[in-house]
């Protein structure tokens, strides 16, 4: 194994661990965390986006990944994900959180 694939081996794990972050939070909360644990789920979601973005621009750095994370292309997806809730909501497959808390 050679150093990319060492760090894409890398970046992978830490999205897995995103990954299991964010469904514990959607499981157990966003505010609580695991028995023992001094963070929470929400805490937890943002250390590992943290450990991710490390290793992506060690991957930035060696020239493997090039960063195209413009404010133009993250206001673009932000666009796009409206447009995909707000067919949901048309769906009735995405209750707005004001509906469903009493």
């Amino acid at each position: 194994m050679n150093r990319t694939e060492y760090l894409l081996v890398c970046l992978s794990e830490e999205c897995a661990e995103i990954q299991q972050a964010v469904n514990k939070a959607l499981r157990f909360g966003l505010d609580v965390g695991f028995p023992g644990s001094r963070t929470t789920n929400a805490e937890d979601i943002a250390r590992e986006w943290v450990d991710a973005i490390g290793v992506m621009e060690m991957l930035e750095d060696d020239k493997i990944i090039k960063n195209i994370a413009t404010q133009k292309a993250i206001n673009k997806k932000k666009i796009k994900v409206g447009h995909y809730m707000d067919h949901s909501r048309k769906l009735g497959t995405l209750i707005d959180f004001y509906t469903t808390v009493k």
